[in-house]
């Protein structure tokens, strides 16, 4: 069992209220002390390394990764998933069960994970499908599926429109005690929809998606909320009326949480008057309120975590005229870098961004990580904000290269990520 120490690190841990030069031991992938100042000495430490004042922090967990395998693994397989989100400081994720077969019975869940445990890279875990082949109308089993290790359960990119069937699964999310992570689209609005209503919408000639769908679907999900008492998580949120929604939730003492992604509180609708299919996502790009609103949602903490929203996506599928081209783009690669934008606009404090990506998602999910106490596992990253390097999607470890952020210049530079103690990337 090696002992190494990290020292001459900028550790910033907000759950210990750490922030400064100091110095970390692990043992056995498990982290055994923590302190600032200069490290006393101790002959059981076999192995010193200088981390050169870069930023050690608890490392990314990305509640929100769609997985093209298994059944797309054209599009992405599981090795280079994996290897892509440790390049971004993700060291564990969450992966939507819309994959071919979906994950909707416990031995698909018991086959990913034990694939991915195979894999030296981060952590992986499921989501079980919460109907049976995500048809939004039988509930699928969700008990067995929990005890196989299921996080949670959700119907990936569609809600659940049955009411009957949501209250339902919340009523049975609560006996699990497991969150139910809803992405809030009312489709009888939006399936036509090619992009956010509105001015930019009529202007460009595409047929929109009226911004209530978002707030329609949690205003339906809270009042049986009320009566189940689950725990409840909005997706993906882009919309002011949805964030007040959830902001008086959590007033009221509701157990709803939230996440966003950064196209969210970066883009706008404005951004799709080039026709580009990089910039069709779903949900669409909102208008420049919304995107304000989210960030002030992030600054209050209304807005929980921030996921990558990652989505393969086929480059035939988006090689079509705006209309018929398919949503989605690769996130992983970049979701550091992205957040960091906030924290050097001053928009959010780096204390803040790190709760968003790593103690907040691992509180809403129950699993290990987001801290760097002594006695947890020793998942970290290594990094340096102020690191300036343009994105450039055939550049990307994952093998789906499409992002809206294309030619984006960005601050904030992996230099390693270590998963209970062993590195799964080093930027050397």
């Amino acid at each position: 069992m090696t002992a190494t120490r990290f020292f001459n690190a900028h550790l910033f841990d907000p759950s210990q209220s750490i922030d400064g030069i100091g110095y970390m031991d692990i043992a056995g992938g498990v982290i055994t002390a923590i302190n600032l100042g200069t490290p006393p000495k101790d002959n059981k430490i076999e192995e010193v390394i200088d981390c050169k004042k870069t930023m050690l922090a608890p490392g990314i967990i990305d509640m929100r990764v769609q997985s093209a395998d298994p059944g797309s693994e054209h599009l992405e397989n599981l090795t280079t998933l994996l290897a892509a989100a440790a390049t971004g400081g993700i060291t564990a994720l969450a992966c939507l069960p819309n994959t071919n077969p979906v994950i909707d019975e416990a031995s698909t869940i018991d086959s990913l994970c034990l694939r991915a445990s195979r894999i030296c890279g981060p952590r992986l875990y499921a989501y079980g499908a919460a109907t049976k082949a995500l048809n939004g109308n039988e509930m699928a089993e969700l008990g067995l599926m929990a005890e196989a290790g299921a996080v949670g359960f959700t119907n990936c990119t569609s809600s659940i429109h049955d009411s009957l069937v949501m209250r339902r699964l919340l009523a049975y999310c609560n006996m699990l005690d497991k969150p139910f992570i809803q992405h809030c689209e009312d489709h009888a609005l939006t399936r036509e929809g090619e992009m956010n209503e509105g001015e930019t919408s009529t202007r460009l000639g595409l047929i929109g998606s009226p911004s209530e769908a978002e707030v329609i679907i949690i205003d339906r999900d809270l009042h049986l909320l009320r009566r189940t008492k689950a725990r409840y998580h909005v997706a993906h949120i882009s919309t002011r009326a949805g964030i007040d929604a959830v902001r008086k939730a959590k007033i009221e003492g509701l157990a709803v949480t939230a996440d966003t992604s950064p196209p969210y509180f970066l883009l706008n609708e404005l951004a799709v008057s080039t026709y580009k299919t990089a910039f069709k996502l779903s949900p669409p790009l909102r208008s420049e309120d919304d995107r304000k609103a989210v960030i002030e949602g992030l600054a209050d903490g209304t807005i929980d975590a921030i996921s990558s929203d990652h989505m393969p996506v086929d480059r035939d599928a988006k090689m079509q005229p705006f209309g018929p081209a398919q949503p989605g783009a690769s996130a992983v690669d970049t979701l550091l870098a992205l957040c960091l934008t906030l924290v050097h606009q001053r928009q959010i404090s780096m204390t803040r961004m790190i709760e968003a990506l790593s103690m907040a998602p691992a509180s809403i999910l129950d699993i290990e990580g987001g801290t760097l106490s002594p006695g947890g596992a020793a998942d970290f990253i290594l990094f340096r904000p102020h690191s300036s390097w343009i994105i450039t999607g055939a550049n990307f470890i994952s093998d789906s290269r499409i992002t809206p952020f294309e030619s984006h210049p960005v601050q904030g530079l992996v230099d390693a990520t270590y998963v209970n103690g062993l590195a799964v990337y080093t930027r050397d």
